[in-house]
C-alpha cells in the first residue's frame, strides 16, 4: 500500500475518475475517500474551512455506507454550493452501521478559479472495501 491517503487510478473508467483510499481504521478510510473525491474537484489546499456541517448516514454494510457517505457529500456540495476539505468521522455498529461526521469547507465561489471538474455522482462500479496486509483500501469510481 502506498504511503499516502489516496491514489488515483488510471484506465478504470473512461471519462470518470477512480481512486483507492487508504486507512488504518474505517474512520480514517472514509475521511481519506472524501479527501480524494473533493481533490478531484479542486486542490484541497485551496478549500477553506469557513463552514461546518454535521452529516449522518447509515447502511447495512461498509460498502453501502461508503457509497451513502460520498453520495451525501455530493448532495451537500450541490445544495449548499460548498466544497469540503476536513472530515472528522465516527462510525458505530448497532442494528445498522452508522456514520456521524463533522465536515469543514467553503463555498465553491471562493475557489472557483481552481476548480478542475465536477463530481455528479458516486457509482457502484468497482466499489469495494477490502482489508490488505497494511490496512484498509477502498476503491471508488466517480461519475464526472
Amino acid at each position: 500500500m502506498p504511503n499516502s491517503r489516496y491514489q488515483y487510478l488510471e484506465n478504470i473508467a473512461t471519462a470518470d475518475a477512480a481512486f483507492e483510499a487508504y486507512g488504518a481504521t474505517m474512520e480514517e478510510l472514509f475521511a481519506n475517500a472524501a479527501l480524494a473525491m473533493f481533490n478531484v474537484i479542486a486542490p484541497l489546499n485551496k478549500i477553506g474551512v469557513e463552514s461546518v456541517r454535521d452529516v449522518t448516514v447509515a447502511a447495512d454494510s461498509y460498502d453501502e455506507l461508503l457509497h451513502n457517505w460520498l453520495a451525501e457529500l455530493v448532495y451537500l456540495k450541490d445544495v449548499h454550493g460548498e466544497l469540503y476539505s476536513q472530515f472528522k468521522v465516527r462510525i458505530e455498529t448497532r442494528d445498522v452501521i452508522q456514520l456521524a461526521a463533522e465536515i469543514h469547507g467553503d463555498t465553491i465561489d471562493s475557489v472557483r478559479e481552481y476548480t478542475q471538474t465536477d463530481v455528479k455522482a458516486v457509482t457502484y462500479h468497482r466499489l469495494a472495501i477490502e482489508r490488505r496486509e497494511n490496512g484498509l483500501v477502498a476503491t471508488v469510481v466517480l461519475d464526472l
